[in-house]
């Protein structure tokens, strides 16, 4: 089913405009790493991946609507397509994964 990244990229629409670099979808995942089923946090060496892609969609879908912001014109002209669309699209889907977000409590 590929990686956390790569289910991440098809979350976000990562390629279409309004797009998130290949860079920003790292850090979106790194952001969203949480304590893995050992309850190894993050950065110890033996952390097995894990990510709350829910949580990284959801950032990636808000980087969307800040670039999608200044968008409130008619593109192209007379076609009915209003760009400011985008913006609330991009919220939408931001709110959706948000609501869908998982957390992580290390307990020691």
């Amino acid at each position: 089913m590929g990686t956390a990244k790569d289910k991440l990229k098809m979350m976000i629409a990562w390629e279409l405009d309004p797009t998130v670099s290949d860079d920003e979808v790292d850090e979106l995942l790194a952001d969203a790493a949480l304590c893995d089923a050992a309850a190894l946090p993050p950065g110890d060496d033996d952390w097995t991946p894990t990510y709350d892609l829910n949580a990284a969609a959801s950032a990636g879908w808000l980087i969307k609507a800040a670039r999608a912001s200044v968008l409130t014109e008619v593109d192209p002209p007379g076609s009915g397509i209003v760009t400011s669309k985008v913006f609330d699209n991009c919220r939408m889907m931001a709110r959706f994964y948000a609501a869908k977000r998982s957390a992580c409590v290390s307990v020691r």
